[in-house]
């Protein structure tokens, strides 16, 4: 005869005793602070090409979509700050151009970055901000 899995359910101070915190790792963290902002930006360009698309069909959601746009730019502004909000904006808008240009931040010693890619566009974000908090 087979047993039945019963769920067991635990209490966690049970387990580890009373007062115990559980605090997240900062690799944790920083992972998920990440993937957050890859998975904004990414989004933020598939909803520029879709529009782009459809404007190119004689269809135009702008007047739509406009508002939500400037929702999203605003909660950019507010979590990342103004330095780093206006080069997330800046990348954002140089991404639609056709052209495909590389695009490049020069850094304050001069030296230049290639941004292409979100992942390249964080990376540079946490420079800035570093920068920034230290100014």
């Amino acid at each position: 005869m087979r047993k039945s899995r019963e769920k067991k359910e635990f209490n966690i101070k049970e387990v580890l005793g009373e007062g115990v915190k559980i605090k997240e790792s900062r690799k944790s963290i920083l992972k998920k602070d990440r993937e957050f902002f890859i998975t904004l930006v990414t989004s933020l360009i598939d909803i520029d090409d879709r529009t782009d698309h459809l404007a190119k069909m004689g269809i135009d959601v702008m007047v739509y979509e406009d508002p939500y746009h400037n929702i999203i730019e605003g909660f950019i502004f507010k979590h990342y700050g103004n330095v780093e909000g206006e080069i997330i904006m800046w990348w954002l808008s140089e991404k639609r151009l056709p052209k495909k240009k590389d695009m490049v931040i020069q850094d304050h010693n001069g030296i230049d970055h290639s941004v292409n890619t979100p992942i390249q566009l964080y990376n540079m974000i946490k420079r800035v901000t570093k920068l920034v908090d230290n100014a």
